[in-house]
């Protein structure tokens, strides 16, 4: 009898080892492995996302504009005719951006491409808007600046946050003054 409790004792203490290093060796391929509570971990960010996209879109020139795109299409809802139209804008502005961005990195000094861009960026995007307002109706028009207005807004406090606030890039490592 004591053997046979010992022999299910020994099986029952495997298989609880067994299923706790399996759980744990696995959870680095899990998709959701973020929303496990408790996980000091750098996931759970807002929006669901770790950083990587909408850090790289901070940094991409024509995200803007592609995420105009996104936005005429899944959150204004235009038809398909309107779409047909708007496609030659938005893609003007793309290849405006891939031409500015391959004439900097041909330049050799992209310190002073990049300082350049912001200028460019504005000219583009009004381009782009000025363009579409000849395609969109003014509902549609006033809807896509709202939606395009909030991404501008949530992309500047996100870069804030990545900065460290105002006036705090540049100084890791150093206490802010008090």
């Amino acid at each position: 009898m004591k053997q046979k409790f010992f022999v299910l004792s020994a099986i029952a203490l495997i298989a609880v080892v067994g299923l706790f290093v399996f759980e744990h060796a696995t959870s680095a391929q899990r998709p959701d492995r973020d929303a496990q509570p408790g996980q000091n971990q750098r996931g759970n960010r807002a929006g669901g996302d770790r950083g990587g996209r909408d850090m790289m879109g901070m940094f991409n020139p024509a995200s803007f504009v592609n995420n105009s795109w996104l936005d005429l299409s899944f959150q204004v809802k235009v038809d398909d005719e309107t779409l047909m139209k708007a496609r030659p804008i938005h893609q003007a502005a793309i290849d405006k951006f891939e031409t500015k961005m391959k004439e900097i990195r041909e330049s050799g000094d992209m310190r002073a491409g990049m300082a350049e861009m912001p200028t460019f960026s504005q000219n583009t995007i009004k381009e782009l808007q000025a363009g579409l307002k000849e395609v969109l109706t003014k509902e549609e028009l006033s809807k896509l600046t709202e939606l395009m207005k909030k991404r501008t807004e949530a992309d500047a406090e996100r870069r804030n946050r990545f900065r460290g606030g105002q006036g705090q890039g540049g100084q890791r490592g150093q206490r802010p003054s008090q």
